[in-house]
C-alpha cells in the first residue's frame, strides 16, 4: 500500500475507534445519570431500540444476577463490596464467552470526558476476546503486511493510540464502581463478600452460603470446589469415599497434587476399595484403603494411590478377600 495510502487508512481507523468510543461513552454515561429513556437522543433513527439497555442495580449484583446477552448492560457494584477480580465478577466464564466492557473513574466528568479523545476510566476484555482480538490483529498484518521506510514519530504514535484502545486494562473492581458491559452469552456475575472466589450468582446457584467461604466445613472454599477441585461444596464428602474433601485435598489449594487422591473419584487407583472406608456387599461389611480416615498411610492400611501397595503382585483387593476368607477380623 503506497505510503500516503497507509497513512489515511490509520488515520480513518483511529478517528472511528475514538468516535465509537465516545458515542458509547456518552450513552452509558448519560444512561447512568438518567436511565435508558434518553438512548432515542444519542443514537441514529435505524439503531435505536436495536439493542436493548439493562442496569443491573448494587442491590442485585449483592444477591447475585445474570448479565444478559447481546444488551448494553450498565453495573453498579455496591459500595460496600469486597475487592475481586474479573474472573470472580464474571463467574470464571471469560475463556470460554466473549464479553467486553468500562469503567468509569471514581472522579468521572462526563462533559470533559467528552472533549478528549481517549477513555478516562478502563477496558476490560474476557480471554476468549483477547484471543480473537490478537488472531483478527495477526491476520491482518500478514494480508496487509509492507515494508515501509522512514516511519516518522508521528506515524508510530498513531499505531500505539489504536493499539491501546482495545487493550486489556482492568483485572480488579473494588466496591463503587460503575461499569459498562456487553457479552455474547449470558454472564453470572455478583459480589464475593466472603473472598471465597464464588460470586453470589454462582453461590446462588450451586446452593453454597455466600456469607460463608466454607459452606461444607471440609476445610476447601466454596469457590475452590466450584472451579477448580470439581467437588460440591455443600456436601464434605462429595464422592462418598469416606474422606472429607479437605482431607484428600491436603492443602486446600483446590487442585489434585500427585501426593493427593481424588476427590471427585471413590476409588482413585482403581483397584475395587475405596479410598477411606466405605459400606460394601448391601451395607454388612465396612473394606477400605484408609480404615481410620485420617489421610495418612498408617500401618496395616493400604496405599489408595496403589493397587498394589505392597509390592507382592497381590493386588489389595485381593489381600482383602484371602484375609476375610481366612477369618481375619482387621481386613
Amino acid at each position: 500500500m503506497p505510503r500516503p495510502l497507509l497513512h489515511s487508512a490509520r488515520k480513518s481507523l483511529q478517528w472511528l475507534t475514538v468516535s465509537l468510543g465516545v458515542l458509547t461513552l456518552a450513552v452509558v454515561s448519560t444512561a447512568v445519570e438518567q436511565g435508558t429513556s434518553v438512548e432515542g437522543r444519542l443514537l441514529p433513527p435505524h439503531m435505536r431500540g436495536a439493542i436493548p439497555w439493562k442496569t443491573i442495580s448494587a442491590d442485585q449484583m449483592g444477591k447475585g444476577t445474570t448479565a444478559p446477552a447481546d444488551t448494553n448492560v450498565i453495573i453498579q457494584i455496591p459500595d460496600d463490596a469486597k475487592q475481586m477480580t474479573l474472573d470472580v465478577l464474571t463467574g470464571y466464564r471469560g475463556k470460554d464467552i466473549r464479553f467486553w466492557g468500562y469503567c468509569f473513574p471514581e472522579n468521572y466528568d462526563r462533559d470533559s470526558a467528552l472533549t478528549k479523545k481517549r477513555f478516562p476510566g478502563t477496558v476490560f476484555l474476557s480471554k476468549r476476546e483477547r484471543e480473537l482480538r490478537l488472531e483478527q490483529q495477526m491476520n491482518l498484518r500478514q494480508q496487509h503486511f509492507t515494508v515501509e521506510n522512514n516511519l516518522t514519530e508521528e506515524d508510530l504514535n498513531q499505531e500505539r493510540v489504536y493499539r491501546g484502545s482495545i487493550r486489556h486494562q482492568q483485572e480488579v473492581f473494588r466496591g463503587g464502581t460503575s461499569c459498562f458491559l456487553m457479552t455474547e452469552r449470558p454472564l453470572p456475575i455478583g459480589t464475593d463478600n466472603d473472598k471465597d472466589r464464588a460470586n453470589t450468582a454462582i453461590e446462588r446457584d450451586v446452593g453454597s452460603d455466600p456469607q460463608n467461604a466454607d459452606t461444607d466445613a471440609d476445610g476447601v472454599q466454596d469457590g475452590a470446589e466450584t472451579f477448580f477441585l470439581a467437588t460440591n461444596p455443600v456436601l464434605r464428602d462429595s464422592d462418598g469415599d469416606g474422606l472429607i474433601d479437605g482431607i484428600e485435598d491436603k492443602n486446600f489449594n483446590g487442585r489434585r497434587d500427585l501426593d493427593e487422591t481424588d476427590a471427585t473419584k471413590w476409588d482413585t487407583d482403581a483397584d475395587g476399595l475405596c479410598d477411606g472406608l466405605c459400606k460394601v456387599e448391601k451395607g454388612q461389611k465396612l473394606r477400605g484403603e484408609d480404615k481410620n480416615i485420617n489421610g495418612v498411610l498408617d500401618e496395616g492400611e493400604f496405599n489408595p494411590l496403589l493397587i498394589d501397595s505392597d509390592g507382592d503382585d497381590i493386588l489389595d483387593l485381593q489381600e482383602v478377600f484371602v484375609c476375610e476368607l481366612g477369618g481375619g477380623t482387621d481386613c
